[in-house]
């Protein structure tokens, strides 16, 4: 019940948007609307012309813009509170969030596919990125073949480790010998996410990450951590979907939508374009990073990831910019607002970069450490 109520107020606070924005565009005229009628899109009524051109407005009660702003909020308060991350969905609205199902060229998907099937450890929900996953114009993938970039979300990590550590033995380094139940554990330190990286699966070179479903849902509806929530606001390629998560990256999107709305209005009153607006929401995920600090990453990474990506950002964006630049909604975790938001993430983000850093020595191995490291420096060293 609390999860059909959590859809139907998210879809009545869209409706209302919808109206609100066409009594802007009335010059602030009142409007009658019967109240039952912002019970769904269908039944909202649609503002028409007399023969004098002037707008004929239904009878009953009086909406004002001014309630009109108040309810926005509200609802969005009201959405901002629920954070019960553990809450399951099964079903939902046709379409609704469907812009994080982002599509590539079959050939890509079907060897990603292929690299999923080689796990027989199970996996709930599973996402690619980089440029191993979404290939890059002007990219000659048969002289430098990047590697691919995946996360598992798992029900129970050490029994994935467990099966993995058996079918895989290779892709571990010397803390296999500890067992699962420690590996499981030592995930759980910082933003609790467990690497593998340069593991060979059918002929590629792939880094994949396992991640709880509790801690990557945490993230997601509070930015706990960043670590993941900042991932996911970037274009992805789901490869095995799950609905709860498909709920709360809707709004960890929007939540990245309102503050980079903010931060732009911030430098500049002005309009910003649609470019600038992708730029800004994919450096929220590098304040305060400390490999970007320490130019561990390109220093035109995110300049480059809105350039090669624009139109995966655009198609992963579509609803929200419409909701939150077009129709001025808002929407932050609980305790985050767009004056204390930095701060936070900057915080959060220097915290957990470092520490997964640091991990990254241990679960990767000292070999594979250092040849990560000196590739992300000599990629950095390159681009200067």
């Amino acid at each position: 019940m609390l999860r059909t109520n959590l859809i139907k107020l998210e879809s009545r606070l869209a409706c209302i948007q919808t109206l609100h924005r066409r009594l802007q565009s009335q010059l602030s005229v009142k409007v009658k609307v019967r109240s039952r009628d912002l019970s769904s899109c269908d039944n909202i009524t649609t503002l028409k012309s007399d023969l004098n051109g002037e707008s004929r407005i239904p009878s009953e009660e009086v909406i004002q813009l001014a309630f009109m702003q108040h309810g926005l909020k509200k609802t969005s308060k009201l959405i901002s509170k629920f954070s019960n991350y553990r809450e399951n969905f099964n079903k939902f609205p046709p379409n609704y969030a469907s812009n994080q199902l982002l599509k590539i060229d079959s050939e890509n998907e079907k060897e990603l596919h292929e690299i999923m099937s080689h796990f027989k450890a199970p996996v709930r929900y599973a996402f690619g990125y980089g440029s191993g996953v979404f290939h890059q114009a002007n990219y000659d993938l048969k002289v430098d073949k990047p590697q691919i970039d995946l996360i598992f979300g798992v029900n129970h990590p050490e029994h994935f480790h467990s099966l993995n550590m058996r079918q895989n033995p290779d892709h571990y380094s010397s803390m296999k010998y500890f067992g699962s139940s420690i590996v499981a554990n030592f995930q759980e330190i910082g933003a609790g996410i467990y690497f593998n990286p340069y593991v060979n699966i059918r002929g590629h070179e792939v880094k994949y990450g396992i991640v709880s479903m509790d801690n990557l849902l945490k993230d997601l509806a509070t930015w706990n951590t960043f670590y993941l929530a900042g991932r996911l606001q970037k274009p992805v390629k789901v490869l095995k979907n799950d609905l709860t998560v498909q709920y709360w990256n809707n709004l960890n999107l929007k939540a990245a939508a309102t503050l980079a709305k903010h931060r732009l209005q911030e430098k500049s009153p002005g309009k910003f374009s649609e470019h600038d607006f992708y730029k800004e929401i994919t450096s929220l995920s590098y304040m305060g990073d400390i490999r970007y600090l320490l130019g561990g990453e390109n220093p035109n990474k995110i300049a480059n990831i809105v350039e090669n990506n624009f139109h995966n950002f655009r198609d992963y964006y579509k609803p929200i910019y419409n909701d939150v630049v077009l129709n001025n909604y808002s929407y932050l975790p609980e305790g985050y607002t767009v004056e204390n938001a930095v701060s936070r993430l900057e915080s959060r983000i220097a915290k957990f970069s470092a520490i997964q850093t640091v991990k990254g020595i241990f679960s990767a191995g000292i070999a594979k450490s250092i040849k990560y490291a000196w590739a992300k420096k000599l990629k950095a060293m390159r681009s200067k």
